[in-house]
C-alpha cells in the first residue's frame, strides 16, 4: 500500500515538473521556436542607418514683395475694390489693387470747393483794397494840394496883410496839415490791415492746395502697382474672420473691410520655392539647419524635390487660432523648383533626414527590451544583451555582436 502511494506521489511530482519546464520553456523569448515555424533567422550585417522625421507642410515662395495697404488721411477700414488675378503675372508697374477711394474723391470734392472759395475770397478782398486805396489816394492828393496852397499863404509876410487875414491863413495851414496827416495815417491803417487780410486769405487757400495735394497722393497710393515682376498670390484673411475656429484660412477678396498697413497680396518669384514644414513640438527639438530632406508635392506624388533644413525657429506656433497643438514651422530651401508643378500653399509631404550612421543593425523586431536593457537571441549563446546606439522604424543599430552572428528572430 504504502508503495502504491510513493509511486503516485512520484508521478504527480514528474508531472508537475512537465508542466512547469514547459511552461518555461514558451516563457522564454519569442524566438526559439524555430521547428515550430514561429521563427526565422537573420545575420548581423553592417549598413547605413537612416534616421527620419516625417512631416506635413506647404509650398511657399522663398522671395515674395508683400503688398500692403498703404495710410493715407482717412482713418479706419476701408474695403478693397480690385484685385489682380491670382496666379496671375504681373510686370513692374501693372495694376495690382485698388482700395475703394469714394471717402478720398468725397474729400478732394470738398477741398476744391474751399480752395475756390478761398481764391475768390482773396480776388475780391484785393479788389476791394485796390477801390478804396484808389479813392484814399484821390483823397489824398486833393488834401495835398489843399495843404499846398494854405502854405503858401501861411508864408506871407505878417506886415504885409491883415493881422485878421495872417491868422486865419495859420488857421487854414495848421487844418490842411492835419487833414493830410490824417488821410496819410488811415491809408496806412488800411493798407497794413488789408495786407494781414490778405495774408488769411492766402494762407488758406495754400491750406486748400497742400490737402489737395495730399489727397490727390492717397489716391494715387490707393491704386497699388507692381513694385517688381512676378506672380500674384492672396494672403490669407485674419483667423478672427472665421466664422468657425475649425474653418480652413480665408484669402483676402473684393469687398473685404482692411485697415492701413495690412498685408493683402505678395507678388512672388516661382522659380525659387521653399517648404514650411509642420513639426510637433515634441520634435521640435530633433531639427538643425542643414539637414537633409525630401519633399513630395501631394498632388504630384512622382515628382520628388530635394532640399536642406535653413531655418528652425525658436518658439512654436499654435497650429490653429483656438487649438492647443503647437507646431514649430520650419523652412526646408528647395536645391530647385518646377514653377509649372508648384504653386505657393500647395500640401506637401517631406522626410527630414535627422541622421545618418554606418554600423552593425539589425531589424527592430530583432531586438527586445527587458527591464530597461536590450537583448537578441543568438542562434548559439541564446538571449544576449546588446547596446542599441541608434534605430528607425526598421532597424537598429547595436553593439555586443559580430558581423554574420545568426539571431533568431520572430515573425
Amino acid at each position: 500500500m504504502k508503495n502504491r502511494q510513493l509511486a503516485f506521489t512520484l508521478l504527480s511530482a514528474m508531472a508537475l515538473f512537465t508542466v512547469i519546464g514547459a511552461s518555461l520553456w514558451n516563457s522564454r523569448s519569442p524566438n526559439l521556436a524555430d521547428s515550430a515555424g514561429q521563427s526565422a533567422r537573420t545575420r548581423v550585417r553592417k549598413e547605413k542607418l537612416v534616421r527620419s522625421l516625417f512631416v506635413a507642410g506647404e509650398l511657399a515662395p522663398a522671395h515674395a514683395v508683400r503688398i500692403s495697404v498703404p495710410r493715407f488721411r482717412e482713418r479706419g477700414q476701408v474695403p478693397i475694390q480690385a484685385m489682380a488675378p491670382e496666379g496671375s503675372i504681373v510686370k513692374a508697374g501693372d495694376a495690382l489693387l485698388q482700395i475703394d477711394n469714394a471717402q478720398l474723391i468725397a474729400s478732394l470734392n470738398s477741398e476744391e470747393i474751399n480752395l475756390d472759395k478761398a481764391e475768390n475770397d482773396l480776388v475780391r478782398k484785393q479788389s476791394e483794397l485796390d477801390v478804396q486805396l484808389k479813392d484814399l489816394e484821390m483823397e489824398l492828393s486833393t488834401r495835398k494840394l489843399d495843404l499846398e496852397k494854405a502854405q503858401l499863404k501861411a508864408e506871407i509876410e505878417k506886415d504885409l496883410i491883415s493881422l485878421r487875414d495872417w491868422q486865419d491863413n495859420q488857421f487854414n495851414f495848421q487844418r490842411a496839415r492835419k487833414e493830410f496827416d490824417r488821410v496819410t495815417q488811415k491809408m496806412e491803417l488800411i493798407r497794413k490791415a488789408a495786407a494781414e487780410e490778405l495774408a488769411l486769405f492766402r494762407i488758406k487757400r495754400d491750406q486748400s492746395q497742400s490737402r489737395i495735394k495730399a489727397i490727390q497722393n492717397d489716391l494715387a497710393a490707393l491704386q497699388i502697382r507692381a513694385p517688381v515682376a512676378g506672380t500674384v498670390v492672396y494672403e490669407n484673411a485674419p483667423a478672427t474672420w472665421n466664422r468657425n475656429e475649425n474653418d480652413p484660412p480665408r484669402k483676402f477678396q473684393v469687398g473685404d473691410q482692411v485697415s492701413p498697413g495690412q498685408i493683402v497680396m505678395s507678388v512672388v518669384d516661382l522659380g525659387e520655392m521653399e517648404a514650411r514644414a509642420f513639426v510637433s513640438e515634441v520634435d521640435g527639438g530633433l531639427l538643425r539647419t542643414g539637414q537633409r530632406a525630401r519633399v513630395v508635392v501631394d498632388s504630384h506624388a512622382g515628382a520628388e524635390f530635394s532640399g536642406a533644413v535653413d531655418y528652425v525657429p525658436e518658439v512654436a506656433e499654435r497650429l490653429r487660432r483656438l487649438s492647443n497643438v503647437r507646431v514649430f514651422i520650419a523652412r526646408l530651401k528647395l536645391d530647385d523648383a518646377d514653377p509649372q508643378l508648384m504653386k505657393p500653399g500647395m500640401s506637401v509631404r517631406a522626410e527630414i533626414i535627422l541622421d545618418e550612421r554606418e554600423g552593425l543593425a539589425l531589424p527592430r523586431k530583432a531586438v527586445f527590451e527587458e527591464s530597461g536593457k536590450f537583448y537578441a537571441h543568438h542562434a548559439t549563446r541564446g538571449k544576449t544583451e546588446v547596446k542599441v546606439t541608434s534605430r528607425n522604424a526598421v532597424s537598429c543599430l547595436i553593439e555586443g555582436l559580430q558581423e554574420n552572428d545568426e539571431v533568431i528572430t520572430p515573425h
